[in-house]
């Protein structure tokens, strides 16, 4: 599906959740852009040209960017336990990793986004939204309203219980290509039943974004069915159990 992208209306959408986590003092250091044209931006009162919002653009999700967003915003509730709730569900976040998505994945020809309720569901509808695609849910049980399912079972880590995702027969287009959109990876193997769900529905699940990813052991997985084509915002070392 086609969209326009407006550089500069991202910029002032990311500025305006980044003064959420950031002093204007910060964001003056990291840009080189004087706090009163920063404040002018945030506000409307003026747009930065199209070369200048692309830089700002460029700055404000680069890898560093991204870590000291991650720091500041990560909480983690346990041992090797992240607090996913208020990431999955801040408004500020959201927007930074679905208009990071967009940008990563603006030219891959994406006819749908996809996700398995319920906590990826928000961030899988902004981006959906962003790449004018339709958005395709994943229950864990069956639907109401709907006669034929296409069903896929695996088995989780802790505590070690079979769940079965399902899908309303004719939901994908035969051949449709799909972008899989997670709140949080760690062992891959949600992501893995979704990516065989996919494909018993007929469609093409080319590529994955999530919003945090622990450890790696996921990379292996994925990397088995989208190759290099997947991204995640917030990379959180797999802490050691003593």
């Amino acid at each position: 599906m086609t969209f326009e992208i407006d550089e500069r209306e991202l910029v002032i959408e990311i500025l305006s959740s980044l003064k959420k986590f950031f002093k204007f003092k910060e964001l003056e250091n990291i840009l080189g852009i004087t706090i009163p044209t920063l404040w002018r931006y945030i506000h409307g009162d003026i747009k930065p040209s199209i070369d200048r919002s692309r830089q700002m653009l460029m700055k404000l999700l680069n890898h560093d960017m991204i870590n000291t967003i991650k720091e500041r915003v990560v909480k983690m509730v346990d041992e090797g336990i992240v607090d996913v709730y208020s990431l999955a569900y801040n408004i500020d976040v959201l927007t930074i990793a679905s208009i990071d998505a967009m940008l990563w994945a603006q030219n891959a020809g994406y006819t749908a986004v996809a996700t398995v309720e319920t906590d990826g569901i928000p961030l899988a509808t902004l981006i959906a939204k962003r790449l004018n695609t339709k958005l395709i849910t994943i229950k864990r049980k069956k639907e109401i309203g709907f006669e034929r399912f296409i069903e896929t079972s695996y088995v989780t880590l802790s505590p070690p219980e079979v769940v079965t995702l399902y899908i309303p027969d004719g939901v994908i287009d035969y051949g449709e290509k799909i972008l899989v959109v997670d709140d949080l990876v760690r062992s891959g193997r949600t992501s893995s039943a979704v990516f065989e769900l996919i494909r018993k529905a007929g469609g093409r699940a080319t590529g994955f974004y999530a919003l945090i990813g622990i450890g790696s052991a996921w990379r292996n997985i994925l990397e088995r069915y989208v190759g290099n084509n997947y991204k995640v915002l917030f990379q959180v070392e797999e802490r050691s159990k003593e």
